[in-house]
């Protein structure tokens, strides 16, 4: 028993022994983990196919070409004959009626004191919301009636002094309107002042009413080409063109005379001046109306007035337009987009497409014999041994293929089971595509139908073929 226990002793370990086994580090296997997982991803990184693919799919291309037209109106700037204060009636861009009185030049003498007011409104407009600016109509109204009732109250012959009181009460009253209240402020302060008889009758202060002598389109700026017909428009006018439309204000403003008071435009008819070359000028031959995108933005539609060669590479386009003249009172210049033709098809990117320079032959002049492919060289002394060739791709009854290394072109060839013969050596550029389907890479040519703006429509893959992207 005591030998039992003597061997059951001897079995356990010491506290001596027991204290030398080092604990299991965590930290050593989380670091072994984390080497081996960036070895593989950059493993799987360098390895990894980057190469891109399209989907060959059907589309189209739109065939466009741009050109620079010059924009002629029937249209008159029209001049003061006089100096003074002008007073305006219309806004701009709006359509009148032959005999409408759309300017008044007052004598100077009231113009100077109207104007040192109206300079203070643009000091006090900031303190008018928009929610305030009915009731700042409404009060200018007020005012205006009643100063204008108490001076006839009082009204006297050699009364000038109240007459110059009134002259100030009015210019205080329209100090809190500013520029963007003008016309119909104007318009209501000579219309409650015609109705009292102040200043046009009693003082004859207009120096002259202005009228439409036709009807039309008025607009308050000009660039100085107003009048011109499209006859004058020469092939330089816009190289040359360094001009702009100028604005003016219509509140008011002291002027001399000959100063420009307003554009009138008699008709809705414009017209579209263009200089072309050869090929462009084609598009239009034999055309009665063209459709264009107007300054990128808007889609427009005319006929075809004119259209006469003056060089030998350059003709002159003009075209009438019935609609629109009031989107663009402001444009002397336009750039114009022509569609021509849509061409529809496989369509691919640019970069797919890669061109190679192949030996070729008529197809009837290949040889297959067994796995191989070749052709039948005529060797010195007539006789003819079979010489393999890289077959890249056939197309239109042609082969193209490369040579093996080591061996030269220029070598006679004979059809097969014929007499027929001719020299090895000709090459062709062809334009050819990548297609890789399956993990099987084979370039195919293609021909190109159409190409433009980055893309190409072809023929000679299939729809859905996935064709490789050229790096």
């Amino acid at each position: 028993m005591a030998d039992s226990r003597k061997r059951a002793d001897s079995s356990r370990p010491s506290g001596k022994s027991a204290s030398k086994r080092k604990p299991f580090n965590l930290t050593f296997l989380v670091i072994a983990l984390v080497l081996i997982y960036i070895a593989a991803q950059f493993f799987s990184f360098f390895n990894k196919d980057t190469t891109n693919y399209i989907v060959a799919k059907q589309g189209e291309i739109v065939e466009k070409f741009s050109a620079q037209g010059v924009i002629i109106r029937q249209e008159e700037l029209v001049k003061s004959s006089s100096g003074g204060i002008v007073q305006y009636y219309y806004p701009g861009g709006k359509e009148l009626e032959k005999g409408t009185l759309v300017a008044s030049i007052l004598d100077d003498y009231y113009g100077d004191i109207l104007q040192d007011k109206i300079n203070q409104i643009y000091d006090q407009i900031s303190d008018i919301d928009d929610g305030e600016y009915s009731d700042a109509f409404q009060a200018l109204d007020t005012s205006i009636e009643s100063t204008v009732s108490s001076y006839l109250r009082n009204k006297a012959v050699n009364n000038y002094s109240n007459l110059y009181a009134l002259k100030d009460n009015l210019a205080d009253a329209i100090s809190k309107r500013k520029d963007m209240y003008s016309l119909m402020s104007n318009t209501q302060v000579a219309s409650l002042l015609a109705q009292q008889g102040i200043y046009i009758n009693e003082q004859d202060s207009v120096r002259s009413n202005l009228y439409l002598s036709e009807g039309g389109m008025i607009d308050y700026s000009y660039d100085g080409y107003e009048g011109w017909t499209a006859d004058q428009i020469g092939p330089d006018f816009i190289s040359n063109y360094d001009s702009s439309y100028q604005y003016f204000d219509i509140n008011f403003q002291n002027i001399d005379s000959g100063t420009p008071l307003y554009r009138l435009i008699t008709s809705p008819v414009w017209q579209i001046v263009i200089y072309l070359n050869k090929d462009q000028a084609q598009y239009f031959s034999g055309e009665s109306s063209v459709d264009f995108i107007y300054n990128s933005t808007k889609e427009l539609s005319g006929t075809i007035q004119s259209l006469e060669q003056t060089k030998e590479d350059q003709y002159k386009l003009v075209i009438k337009l019935t609609s629109h003249v009031q989107d663009f009172l402001n444009d002397r210049t336009a750039s114009l987009v022509f569609t021509k033709n849509q061409h529809t098809g496989i369509k691919i990117s640019d970069s797919c497409l890669v061109q190679k320079t192949y030996y070729v032959v008529p197809s009837e002049y290949i040889v297959r014999s067994g796995s191989q492919t070749g052709l039948l060289a005529v060797q010195a002394d007539d006789s003819v041994i079979f010489q393999p060739v890289d077959v890249a791709t056939e197309n239109d009854d042609k082969t193209y293929f490369t040579l093996p290394d080591g061996v030269s072109p220029g070598f006679t060839i004979q059809k097969e089971n014929s007499t027929e013969r001719m020299t090895q050596g000709s090459t062709e550029s062809v334009n050819g595509v990548y297609v890789v389907n399956g993990g099987y890479e084979q370039f195919v040519i293609v021909t190109i139908e159409y190409q433009a703006q980055g893309y190409a429509i072809v023929k000679g893959i299939k729809m859905y073929d996935r064709v490789k992207i050229i790096s």
